[in-house]
Formats: C-alpha cells, structure tokens, sequence
C-alpha cells in the first residue's frame, strides 16, 4: 500500500479534538467551515474506542480513583510487548467505493439511468464482506493477498463484514468503515502468540501514517431493480489503513 499524503485522516483528527469548525479569515472576520461527515460512522467509531478502553487495565487501580480519561499516545521506541503492556492497538480500515454503472440499453433515458444508478448502489450496498471485494488471484504473493493476510494476522477475520457501509448523498459512492483491535495476546507480562506480535509490529507502522491502496474492477450485478438480467459495473475501490494507540490518563 502507498503511503497516503495530505492532511490527516479522520480518526487522527478525532484524538486530537475535532476538525476545526471556527477559523479566522483573513481580515481576522469568523469563518464557519461546512464538513459532513455521517453521524452513524462517527457513533460507530467513538463507541467501538469507548469500548476498547474499558478492557485496558489501570496501572494503579484504586477504590477512590476517578474514572480515567483515555487518551491517544505516541508510541513508544521498542517491541510491541514493550509498547501495549497498558495500551491497546486499534486498526482502522476504510474503503471509498466509486461505482459507474453502464447502461443496460442504449435508448434508456437520463431519469430512468439515474433510477438504475440507485438501484445498483443499493445491490452493492449488501455485498458488505470485508474481504470478499478484493480481487480474486491464484497467484501466490499478490498485493491482495498479503494484505488480507496481515490484517487477519492482526486483528480481522476472513468472513467480517464492514461495521458501518452506507452511501453518499447524491453520489455514486459508497463508504466503509471497520475497525478492529490489534491482536496481541497477552498473558501477564509475556506475549505468547509470536506470530501476532510480529504482526503487530509491522501494523504499529502505520500509527499516523495512513497507507492507501486502489483497485480497479468490473462486476456484473444480478437482480438489480428496473434492469432485466445483469448490470455491468465499473468499480474503484481505495482503501485506507491505518492504526491507532490508545491509553488510559
């Protein structure tokens, strides 16, 4: 996967508060900047985080102490063992799917594709396995397959499905999110899975340095509505993985 350039992706911006929604313009006026971002997604997100927290244990519990804080960190120079002793690894995978159905018919009308169009993202809408888009290859060493061999080393299994997919407004897209915490196994003071903390070690790589990758496909869909037989599709997938560390304050 390349390294993705640009600003930060959600989740960074997210720990460290929020997007801004008030900046100042040039002649020092307030300027009120529109995002949208879906609220499902987000909810999705923050509990997924909350529930993560509440399975890390306190350094120094105590009957009196408040309730802590959690907190996102910067990792730590040295192995995985050494970094999530009290801290816990979140993989954060999203795919941006663009969809350009082709006319079924030569003569179909503007309206009629724009119902087809419709019909299409919400057939694609169901197809929501993780893993189950990726190009199929019975070639050995193929970007896909490493890929998906790292992140069920890491924390996903083959058959997950996406924990929240829905569409865009108005668009011809769809947008996936899942998230999964990384797979350590810790038994006391010692990590006994040696295969997942190499694994591990290798994800905490992409801590604040998201990765992305595109695919290119074409399907064919079935039983789409308003469409006799198949509907040709033109598919590009871009992923986005990256990893975040979170502690307790």
């Amino acid at each position: 996967m390349a390294a993705a350039g640009g600003p930060a992706t959600l989740i960074t911006q997210v720990q460290q508060g929020g997007p801004p929604i008030n900046t100042l313009g040039g002649n020092g006026e307030l300027v009120q900047i529109r995002l949208y971002y879906d609220p499902a997604s987000l909810q999705y997100m923050l509990n997924f985080f909350r529930n993560v927290a509440e399975s890390i244990p306190s350094r120094s519990p105590s009957p009196t102490a408040q309730e802590s804080d959690t907190v996102p960190i910067e990792p730590i120079g040295g192995s995985a063992k050494d970094m999530l002793q009290d801290r816990a690894g979140i993989i954060v995978l999203r795919e941006d799917l663009d969809f350009y159905a082709i006319p079924p018919r030569a003569d179909i009308e503007q309206a009629e594709m724009i119902e087809v169009k419709r019909a299409a993202g919400r057939a694609l809408l169901k197809q929501d396995g993780i893993f189950s888009g990726l190009r199929k290859s019975e070639e050995s060493g193929t970007t896909e397959q490493h890929l998906i061999e790292m992140l069920t080393a890491g924390g996903f299994n083959h058959n997950d499905a996406w924990g929240h997919r829905a569409g865009e407004p108005n668009k011809a897209v769809i947008c996936s999110l899942a998230l999964a915490r990384l797979r350590t196994e810790i038994k006391g003071n010692e990590l006994a899975n040696g295969n997942a903390v190499g694994m591990a070690q290798k994800l905490l790589l992409f801590w604040r340095k998201p990765a992305r990758r595109c695919w290119w496909e074409g399907v064919e869909l079935d039983q789409v509505e308003g469409v006799e037989g198949k509907l040709k599709v033109w598919i590009r997938r871009v992923w986005t993985l990256e990893m975040s560390v979170i502690g307790l304050r």
